[in-house]
């Protein structure tokens, strides 16, 4: 893979910004029991870190999560985007150099540190983060080169998605036996968890049965064996108010993505009709958005905190997915938009890198579905995450209790009830992932993505125009039920093919149809549909 000088001509500048940002390179960089030696593992950890969990900040971050992952998970609308799954080559570009930077950095760290067990918990984070942001870019890209070494940076082929989850599953269980709270590790560089290691490994397995989970369709019984041991690890899962949060930089540049976006560049994310379906009457509780709103009168709570109504006729609705350019008069005022509630309370308001409520609701399929046991109930579970997620969003547990009692369904003919089996789109599996759906807006649309072309749900509005010149997708197609009608993957950045032509090709052979957005992933390519919803 020919990354190497792109690897080298971004190292320089990523390791000054993130000295810039923290004490100073002394206090990241000095060894005060080695006079004289320069901890290098440490900046560059701390690197990885933060741009791994914030896509380097406000400018990568719109281009790949923003205008990309946000708009294929129905979360956001922001500018054209990429509603008709037209690829920016030049977004992709950036993506594919950054991260295999990153990944530079992180093969560093963990040949620095591996034979000397005294840093044992700086090779155990490398390890746990390069699984983290691989597994990312895979969920963008799919199969690709996955560089375990530096060596490996210009040469590594492009790995089968199938391959490289196998390591991921053997790196993490490595990664959480090798962390020990008794060992040196950062706390000040470590703007995640602040050096608390019982937190990372409670992370580690978390993320250990994410990915257990991702495989559930292509084969069962790895999911089974992968997410039995994530449970079974006696460091045990992340646990309420353990989620994994970055601060944001005050600063411009630096700032929370979507302060910069909104307040800083003057453009709105706004809502789509996808998740305004999902919102819509689902758990009874009346809407409390601002006074002369016209919304529907029953609103998940969350949904009055996730969007304003429109700045013109102050319409809480959303926008239409896959419209033209033409078919829209203005975004900024006619749809409803991301909150200014919270997204005003702060410019450098932390930026979610993992919630605890997917974790419950992760545990909550597992249970319901039989890939572990012995864990609790499904029902437990789903209903931890329901009152996890209000608690995030500063709702009272009465509303939670109220809300999980009901049944008033939303458009899609979901309640929040997890007894209720009443009528189609109603289905336990539908709950759960309707849940985890909402309580992972807006940080984690990667997970929503992920769940769409896994399970094909929740149920998603079609896109009204695709561009045909993008992949393989039905022809004027309205069944909500046909994970063929939704985007797959982004294609690889079109220098691959013409300075790595040999090892893009072998890439490009292992996807379905070709280097299209309309390609399954590996752990997606069953086509599993599990909405019974027959609303259109």
């Amino acid at each position: 893979m020919k990354t190497k000088n792109i690897i080298l001509s971004g190292l320089i500048g990523l390791t000054l910004l993130t000295t810039s940002c923290d004490n100073g390179f002394d206090a990241i960089n000095t060894n005060p029991n080695v006079p004289g030696t320069i901890d290098y593992y440490k900046s560059d950890l701390a690197t990885a870190l933060r741009a791994g969990a914030t896509l380097d900040g406000a400018d990568l971050h719109q281009r790949i999560k923003s205008i990309n992952v946000d708009v294929f998970s129905h979360y956001l609308e922001n500018g054209p985007g990429r509603r008709n799954y037209t690829p920016a080559d030049s977004y992709n570009e950036a993506y594919w150099g950054a991260h295999f930077r990153w990944m530079y950095l992180l093969n560093t760290v963990i040949e620095d540190t591996k034979d000397k067990p005294e840093l044992a918990n700086f090779t155990a984070l490398a390890k746990v983060w390069r699984v983290y942001i691989q597994s990312q870019a895979t969920d963008f890209f799919g199969p690709m080169p996955f560089p375990k070494n530096t060596a490996d940076a210009e040469f590594a082929p492009y790995e089968p998605l199938a391959d490289q989850y196998k390591f991921f599953y053997s790196e993490l269980k490595e990664a959480v036996a090798l962390f020990d709270a008794s060992k040196a590790f950062m706390t000040p560089e470590d703007n995640i968890y602040f050096g608390q290691v019982d937190k990372w490994k409670r992370f580690t397995n978390s993320l250990h049965l994410r990915l257990a989970l991702r495989v559930s369709e292509i084969d069962p019984a790895l999911c089974k064996t992968e997410a039995q041991a994530a449970v079974s690890n006696a460091a045990g899962l992340m646990e309420l108010n353990g989620d994994a949060r970055i601060g944001s930089v005050t600063g411009w540049g630096n700032q929370y993505p979507y302060y910069m976006y909104q307040i800083g560049w003057g453009g709105k994310s706004v809502m789509v009709t996808s998740m305004e379906k999902v919102l819509t009457g689902i758990g009874g509780l009346a809407y409390h958005g601002p006074t002369g709103a016209i919304a529907p009168a029953k609103v998940d709570p969350r949904g009055a905190k996730y969007f304003d109504p429109s700045s013109k006729n102050k319409e809480w609705k959303g926008i239409a997915p896959g419209l033209m350019s033409n078919e829209v008069s203005n975004m900024n005022t006619d749809f409803g938009y991301m909150s200014q509630l919270w997204i005003l309370t702060s410019d450098s308001r932390p930026m979610d890198v993992f919630l605890y409520p997917e974790v419950c609701f992760l545990m909550a399929e597992a249970v319901e579905r039989g890939f572990v046991s012995g864990s609790g109930t499904a029902k437990d579970w789903y209903e931890k995450g329901v009152k996890a997620s209000f608690l995030n969003w500063g709702i009272s547990d009465a509303d939670a209790t109220a809300y999980l009692a009901s049944a008033a369904k939303n458009t899609w003919g979901t309640s929040a009830n997890y007894d209720d089996a009443t009528g189609n789109g109603n289905t336990k599996l539908e709950k759960i992932i309707t849940q985890k759906y909402i309580a992972n807006y807006p940080d984690q649309a990667y997970q929503a993505w992920d769940d769409k072309r896994r399970l094909n749900l929740p149920a998603f509005d079609i896109p009204k125009y695709i561009d045909p010149g993008a992949g393989t997708y039905p022809s004027n197609s309205k069944d909500i039920k046909n994970p063929e009608n939704f985007i797959s993957r982004m294609t690889y950045p079109q220098s691959e093919s013409l300075i790595n032509n040999a090892k893009y090709l072998e890439g490009v052979a292992q996807l379905r149809d070709g280097d299209k957005t309309s390609s399954p992933l590996w752990w997606a390519s069953k086509r599993s549909n599990y909405v019974t919803s027959v609303v259109n």
